[in-house]
C-alpha cells in the first residue's frame, strides 16, 4: 500500500499520520458525516488492490466542505478530494491554532497573506479584524480556486491576487507536490505563474499598521533582501523558513539590519515557524506575556 501524493515522505510516515487526520483527537467537525469525509479523501489517496477506481475517481473530483466553530463562529472550509494537504493545511490552522492572531500587538489596517493557499489565514484575519483590508497571493492555479471558493463560501471580501512574489517581476514555473509544497523555477513545467515584486503591495504610509503572513516556499530570501519599500513602524510577520538554520541565521541577519526581531516559535526538521516584530514589540510581549504559543511548543 502506498500514499500517491506524500510530500515528500515514506509511505509509512504518511500513513500514520492519516490516523490523526482521519479521526483526529479534535476533528474539524465532531459529526458523523465529517468522519466519513475525511475517510473519503483518505480512501482516494491509497493505491493497493482494493479500491474501486471509479469511486476514487469521483472522490478526486469532488470538493468536501468542513465546518470549525470557534467563538461563535462557524468557518466554511472546503478541501479537495485529489489532495490529502488540504485537510492537513485546514487542521493545522485551524484546530492546531499554528498562527496565533492574539499575539499581534496592534489591530492591523491590511493585511497581506502571502502563500495564501486555500484561503484559512485569511478567514481567521477577517473574522478577528473585519475592518482590515485583506490581501491573498497565490500562484497555483488549482489551490488558487479553493481560495477563491472559501472566501465566497464565508463571505468574505478581499483582493485576490494569483501570482508568485519573486526578487523580480517576470514569468517563472511551479514545481508543485500537493497544496503545501508550491515552489518557483525556471524549469519548464506545466504551470507557469506571474512574478512580482513585494514593494508593490504595500502602500508607502508610514503610519500603516500592516501584518504579513509569509510562506512562499522557499522564496523568502529573493523577496525579503529585494525590499526597497520602508516597512512601517508597525508592522508584524507570521513567517515559515524552509532551509533549516542556514534560513534561520538569514532571518536573524536580515532582522537586524531591519530592526525587527525575530522569535522561532516551531521546528519541524528543515521547517522553522516564526514572528518578526518591532523590538518595542516585541520586549513588551515578553514582558506581559500571552499564552499564545503553548500549541506550537508543545
Amino acid at each position: 500500500m502506498r500514499v500517491t501524493n506524500s510530500i515528500q515522505e515514506e509511505s509509512e510516515q504518511v500513513l500514520e499520520k492519516l490516523k490523526h487526520y482521519v479521526y483526529p483527537a479534535n476533528p474539524l467537525d465532531e459529526r458523523l458525516i465529517a468522519r466519513w469525509k475525511r475517510g473519503a479523501i483518505h480512501y482516494a489517496q491509497v493505491d493497493s488492490w482494493w479500491p474501486l477506481a471509479g469511486v476514487q475517481r469521483w472522490i478526486r473530483g469532488h470538493r468536501f466542505e468542513f465546518r470549525c466553530g470557534r467563538n461563535g463562529q462557524t468557518t466554511r472550509v472546503a478541501v479537495s478530494g485529489a489532495d490529502l494537504t488540504h485537510l492537513w493545511v485546514a487542521d493545522e490552522l485551524l484546530v492546531e491554532g499554528v498562527y496565533r492572531l492574539d499575539a499581534v500587538p496592534f489591530t492591523p489596517d491590511l493585511v497581506l497573506d502571502l502563500g495564501a493557499n486555500i484561503g484559512l489565514f485569511t478567514l481567521m484575519a477577517a473574522h478577528r479584524w473585519p475592518q482590515a483590508s485583506l490581501v491573498c497571493v497565490e500562484p497555483h492555479p488549482t489551490t488558487f480556486s479553493f481560495l477563491c471558493d472559501n472566501l465566497a463560501r464565508n463571505n468574505v471580501n478581499a483582493i485576490k491576487l494569483q501570482c508568485a512574489l519573486d526578487a523580480d517581476v517576470g514569468v517563472k514555473f511551479m514545481e508543485n507536490d500537493g497544496a503545501v509544497y508550491q515552489a518557483l523555477s525556471r524549469r519548464p513545467t506545466e504551470t507557469q505563474v506571474m512574478t512580482l515584486r513585494l514593494d508593490s503591495l504595500i502602500p508607502r504610509q508610514p503610519d500603516l499598521k500592516l501584518l504579513i503572513k509569509m510562506d512562499i516556499e522557499g522564496s523568502e530570501p529573493a523577496v525579503l533582501d529585494d525590499l526597497e519599500t520602508k516597512l512601517p513602524e508597525q508592522t508584524f510577520f507570521f513567517i515559515e523558513l524552509h532551509d533549516g538554520e542556514k534560513s534561520l541565521r538569514w532571518i536573524r541577519a536580515w532582522a537586524q539590519r531591519r530592526n525587527f526581531v525575530f522569535q522561532e516559535v516551531r521546528r519541524r526538521e528543515v521547517w522553522i515557524d516564526g514572528y518578526l516584530a518591532r523590538p518595542a514589540a516585541s520586549t513588551a510581549m515578553a514582558a506581559h506575556p500571552v499564552d499564545v504559543y503553548q500549541t506550537l511548543a508543545n
